[in-house]
């Protein structure tokens, strides 16, 4: 009786998820974001200090988020649709490229010297690239594996509702940044414009994951552009000395000038994603054309 109890449920909640696929993504994006909020780094402190706390905050976080989130896919059985395909099933890694020029800008002050890691602190480092990996890992599984997928399996039928279901699911991914400003860690300017850019990154992931028939490269690329943005976390002088990113108006129009062909990228890498005849299809859910 229990056990027919429970798959009620989780037959009630997929359809939800299929039927209402913005508000079961806005929940799925407020919960996952209100765990990955929880101060696990602070068991560590003493261990790590700062800020290697907050490091592991997001780590840990991040990692067991982004587990419950694949746990949810398989129970509302989307796994297959989920981007988790081995390497000979990828088909068009050579898409990410753009992600590779943004890691290169975002070392402007590691190559031109004006940071310098501190190698002296090497499981600093250490746990600074798992955190970044554990971010990828996380993000991309909410927004494209969770979130993309449930509108596609929606709208995916058409040319159309494939672009309303990248674009949907991108301002969410945008929006879902606002926790950075709730927990005041970056100011009202800072938050707005990385919440656009990530809408913008979003679209390109998106259409990335869709060409490549995995999540793998995004999620890789997404923790090296991360990776490569926040190096003052391991910097000498450390984050506290770090400015501000995108506190003045010109670092937000530069910003914003910077990543906007990125938004047109994903656009025009989209237009060979071909909708699926219905939604509910045997893997893969899209094919390119």
């Amino acid at each position: 009786m229990s056990q027919n109890k429970n798959t009620g449920y989780i037959e009630g909640l997929k359809r939800f998820a299929l039927n209402r696929p913005v508000i079961f993504s806005f929940f799925v994006i407020l919960i996952s974001g209100l765990l990955t909020e929880i101060p696990f780094g602070r068991i560590f402190v003493s261990w790590t200090g700062r800020p290697g706390d907050e490091l592991v905050t997001v780590l840990i976080g991040h990692t067991l988020t982004g587990l419950l989130l694949v746990w949810l896919l398989l129970k509302l059985d989307l796994f297959k649709y989920a981007g988790f395909t081995p390497v000979r099933q990828w088909k068009a890694v050579w898409l990410v490229w753009p992600f590779v020029i943004f890691t290169l800008l975002n070392l402007d002050s590691l190559i031109s010297g004006s940071l310098v890691i501190d190698t002296s602190r090497p499981a600093l480092i250490i746990i600074y690239i798992f955190r970044n990996l554990a971010i990828g890992f996380c993000e991309e599984v909410m927004a494209r594996s969770v979130v993309l997928v449930v509108m596609l399996q929606k709208w995916g039928n058409t040319r159309r509702g494939v672009y309303q279901a990248v674009l949907v699911s991108s301002v969410l991914f945008g929006v879902s940044h606002i926790f950075n400003l709730l927990a005041g860690r970056s100011p009202v300017l800072a938050s707005l414009t990385q919440m656009t850019y990530s809408f913008v990154f979003g679209v390109a992931f998106s259409a990335c994951f869709l060409r490549n028939n995995a999540i793998w490269p995004v999620m890789i690329m997404h923790a090296v552009v991360d990776m490569a943005g926040g190096l003052h976390h391991i910097a000498m002088g450390g984050a506290s000395q770090a400015p501000v990113a995108n506190s003045t108006i010109t670092q937000v129009v530069t910003t914003l000038i910077i990543s906007a062909p990125l938004l047109l990228y994903g656009l025009f890498v989209l237009r060979k994603v071909a909708p699926v005849e219905k939604p509910g299809s045997p893997e893969p859910l899209f094919n390119s054309m």
